[in-house]
């Protein structure tokens, strides 16, 4: 592919996936941005008031799908992040997120043509800070996918050359971004 999204490769078309026959295990199954489920409204208002100007209200919603997780484990010669465990996204989903953002406006006609504008932009309204990504590293230790398998089977797998248990990464699932808290944006915007 262009990009894998698990390990942030940026090499378009030179990615990893196919250079090792076990690096190709466990790679059917949810995409890292698969969203089945994405909605946008938007609605703005504009209130004309003659000769003080002009005043606009907006708002917009926006709701998504959680991404899957992933069981990721180090690969000896690629690295950390390289190896499907089981099958891509059987680690479940992370929540459904939303956010509120609004717009109010005010503005004032200058001559023909031209005018002079205020507004102030609220984002993440109700300051709501669902994760948005967690650590999908079960192990930095170098072992080969579980084919087939699934979350149980983890607790059997054994490190590549050395034959002892796998030690779990602490992190792992642990929420690794959240979405951005409540900020403001205030502006001053000439027309013409």
């Amino acid at each position: 592919g262009l990009f894998s999204q698990e390990t942030n490769q940026l090499d378009p078309n030179l990615t990893s996936m196919y250079d090792l026959p076990e690096l190709m295990a466990n790679r059917y199954g949810d995409l890292g941005s698969d969203r089945p489920h994405l909605v946008k409204l938007d609605g703005f208002y504009r209130l004309d008031a003659n000769e003080v100007g002009f005043f606009t209200f907006g708002a917009s919603i926006r709701g998504q799908s959680g991404l899957p997780i992933n069981t990721l484990g180090s690969h000896p010669f690629y690295g950390d992040g390289e190896s499907y465990l089981v099958p891509r996204g059987e680690g479940g989903r992370m929540p459904l997120t939303t956010r509120f953002d609004t717009h109010v406006a005010y503005g004032h006609a200058l001559s023909d043509g031209m005018r002079l504008e205020a507004f102030v932009d609220i984002f993440n309204l109700f300051n709501q800070q669902p994760e948005l990504a967690v650590d999908e590293i079960y192990t930095y230790s170098a072992l080969n996918p579980i084919v087939g398998g699934d979350k149980k089977d983890l607790e059997h797998a054994k490190v590549l050359y050395e034959n002892q248990g796998v030690e779990k990464n602490a992190n792992y699932a642990n929420t690794s971004d959240r979405q951005a808290p409540l900020s403001a944006r205030f502006g001053l915007r000439l027309l013409f």
